[in-house]
């Protein structure tokens, strides 16, 4: 038994150290965010980059279903007081390989039923693009205040089994997340300078 712990604890390691480097490198970010605002409220459009990892695609290849959940924000800045949250919105994106049929069936929890792909780089895309969701705060948006979004996406992590998790705990969960991403707006004006900045 003590041998076995030690190959598991070497094996641990040695996966652990040669993984992380690359998951650093490629570390998922949200980019490509427009809005579409007026004083009901604000259209969000953004696309998560990176956030499909070689270990995270293999996974999905031997037919392991994997969920990205995406948060999103509308607040109010205030100079005296704490931020004020107006809205907010969290949705879960599922992709799923249907070895038997050889498809890709993503699941579309904000809009639709599954969407079928035979090509996996369209499944992904699919899977990454968000288009037009919208937040709609309890009172119509002012033109004096100044508001801005926060977008995040969460990638679940990959489950292992809780024996084999409590032993392998310096192998690297295949779990991957975006820093919050921050724009912030005017009713009626240009949209200011992008900032992105981890809550």
């Amino acid at each position: 038994m003590r041998r076995i712990f030690t190959w598991l604890l070497l094996l641990s390691l040695v996966f652990g150290s040669a993984l992380s480097p690359a998951i650093a490198k490629e570390k998922a970010r949200i980019r490509d965010v427009t809005l579409i605002i007026d004083k009901g409220g604000v259209g969000i459009n953004f696309y998560v980059q990176d956030c499909f990892s070689p270990k995270i695609e293999e996974t999905i290849q031997s037919g392991v279903p994997v969920t990205i959940f995406f948060s999103v924000r509308l607040s109010q800045t205030r100079r005296l007081w704490k931020d004020k949250r107006l809205a907010s919105l969290r949705f879960a994106r599922r992709i799923h390989y249907d070895n038997l049929k050889k498809v890709y069936e993503v699941f579309l929890e904000e809009t639709s039923p599954a969407v079928v792909f035979e090509d996996f780089s369209e499944a992904k895309e699919s899977l990454a693009s968000v288009d037009n969701v919208r937040l709609i705060p309890p009172k119509p948006l002012t033109e004096k205040a100044i508001y801005y979004v926060s977008v995040k996406a969460e990638l679940e992590p990959i489950r292992l089994p809780f024996r084999l998790e409590s032993l392998l705990f310096f192998v690297p969960s295949g779990r991957r997340e975006t820093d919050w991403f921050v724009q912030r707006f005017r009713v009626g004006a240009f949209v200011l300078p992008k900032k992105e900045e981890t809550q």
